[in-house]
């Protein structure tokens, strides 16, 4: 649950989202510290300096990565549907912030191949750090891939998550 997006707030808000010690204060909050995670979501809540209650308008301890598809769609033998960077389909965001070292996700795509999988690659990343992938409609745990090999994952037997060439189609990857 993300703190309220409107007013009124208040450090209670914080302290139900975030926790924290008594008594409270603001500088316990800052975006990056022990409490509240450096994430997009979060991008308003400073990370030193001045500090206010309207800055954590929609922010959330929950980190989650999320970011829209732009469907490129290629035939050959097989069809590739989704995103592979420099061959089809785009991202809105493709660096994943609450992974360390900032890897970047290069691959999130379904193939009709004979055990029809979905792939998603993050370069730079080890077997762990989150734990479900939602594309779309389509809800995966990383822990249930068929397998895992220098960033990519695969999941066989799925359906085709993406729409059309050129629709788009939301992807949030939870910690």
């Amino acid at each position: 649950m993300a703190v309220t997006s409107t007013a009124p707030i208040s450090i209670t808000n914080l302290v139900t989202e975030f926790g924290g010690s008594t008594p409270h204060a603001l500088t316990e909050y800052y975006r990056g510290g022990s409490l509240v995670p450096n994430t997009t979501t979060n991008a308003s809540v400073p990370t030193s300096g001045s500090i206010s209650l309207t800055d954590f308008f929609g922010s959330s301890s929950v980190t989650n990565w999320t970011t829209v598809v732009t469907v490129g769609v290629v035939t050959g033998l097989f069809t590739q549907s989704g995103f592979s960077s420099g061959i089809f389909g785009s991202l809105s965001d493709s660096t994943v912030d609450f992974l360390s070292g900032t890897p970047t996700v290069s691959r999130i795509e379904f193939a009709t191949l004979g055990t029809t999988p979905v792939l998603f690659k993050i370069n730079g990343s080890g077997n762990s750090g989150w734990t479900t992938i939602k594309i779309g409609s389509l809800t995966l745990n990383r822990t249930d891939a068929n397998s895992f090999s220098d960033g990519l994952w695969t999941w066989t037997g799925q359906s085709n998550p993406f729409g059309s060439s050129g629709s788009e189609t939301t992807v949030v990857l939870t910690e």
